[in-house]
């Protein structure tokens, strides 16, 4: 079967999720913003021309973590981000979901697999990607993710081998065999890092020689002064709008693929921002709509609850991508070596 995107399925399927979400799922959601997101590490260039070291997410993957992306992934369903990440704007007159399907083509590419390889997918949330990736390249798709309701999701996938996607942490040794796997990829989840060194290493370890490590996420760029308060606030409205943990100068991810033993074959980053506008216009007609029935109580105000928390600060968002402050598609290439 051919890849396909986020169907009217898909969006109904999350919405009667929403509606029935159990008041402990919705509490802890709530809950995880305050314990997630605040005094979250960052690093910017002032920090890198110092030579301070890498501060990695404290928290790694914790269960709160877990209890924010069982709902919020509910959310992204329902808009254009069932895969759980934004892409960079390829092509400003398609929809994020065809740029989405863009941006998968450069990453299966600097993957440079070949049919019946074996390629490994961390935080592979429900597959959808993996799915993508296989049919691409013709590897054997392989995937780890903290959530397991995602997982479930990418068992009832028919494209999927079942037996190769597992709830996983990639900041716990992962439990492959040395030199494993012709490439592995990670789109977006890698801001959840407590030791990047130790999980750079593990992946340089279940890579065969030659095979090719590819990240694409959000990194801080020069423009972003953590000492300009209205900068720093930009930065936290959007980390509580993409759900980023760590914030860390993208030549600190440099640094860690070359300390980890890898090659650096390229290292680019790509706005966003005319996509995350027509996501934030989206969004903003379900928060209307969603405010609107739950005054006439034909859903539950919890329901609107989550999309309101959400979807706040969303304009912080386009202005931190406009300004220059960040970009959630900062795209690395490492090779180990042969």
């Amino acid at each position: 079967m051919k890849h396909k995107p986020t169907t009217i399925r898909d969006r109904l399927g999350a919405l009667w999720g929403l509606l029935r979400i159990s008041d402990d799922d919705y509490h802890a959601y709530m809950r995880s913003y305050d314990e997630l997101f605040v005094d979250s590490p960052e690093n910017t260039r002032a920090d890198y021309d110092r030579g301070l070291p890498l501060n990695g997410y404290p928290q790694g993957s914790s269960n709160e973590l877990t209890e924010l992306y069982k709902v919020i992934h509910l959310l992204c369903t329902l808009g254009s981000v069932e895969k759980m990440y934004m892409p960079p704007t390829i092509d400003s007159e398609q929809s994020v979901l065809q740029n989405q399907i863009l941006f998968e083509r450069i990453v299966a590419e600097d993957l440079n697999l070949t049919a019946g390889q074996k390629v490994l997918d961390l935080g592979c949330g429900c597959g959808a990607i993996a799915e993508h990736m296989a049919e691409l390249t013709g590897a054997t798709p392989y995937g780890i993710n903290l959530d397991r309701s995602q997982i479930e999701k990418a068992w009832r996938n028919p494209n999927l081998p079942q037996a190769n996607f597992a709830v996983g942490d990639f900041n716990k040794a992962l439990e492959f065999d040395d030199e494993s796997f012709d490439a592995v990829y990670a789109i977006q989840p890698m801001t959840y890092v407590s030791d990047h060194g130790f999980t750079f290493k593990e992946v340089f370890r279940v890579l065969k020689p030659g095979g090719r490590f590819v990240i694409d996420d959000v990194a801080a760029l020069d423009a972003y002064d953590r000492d300009n308060e209205r900068q720093r606030t930009l930065i936290q409205h959007t980390r509580e709008l993409t759900v980023f943990g760590g914030f860390w100068y993208y030549r600190y991810w440099e640094d860690i693929y070359r300390a980890a033993g890898f090659e650096l074959v390229s290292s680019v980053g790509r706005p966003a921002v005319e996509l995350i506008k027509k996501e934030v216009a989206l969004f903003d007609k379900y928060e209307a709509a969603f405010k609107f029935l739950a005054k006439l109580h034909v859903i539950p105000k919890k329901t609107d609850n989550l999309m309101q928390r959400m979807h706040a600060n969303s304009q912080s968002y386009i202005q931190a991508e406009e300004e220059k402050l960040l970009t959630l598609n900062w795209h690395c290439v490492g090779q180990k070596p042969k």
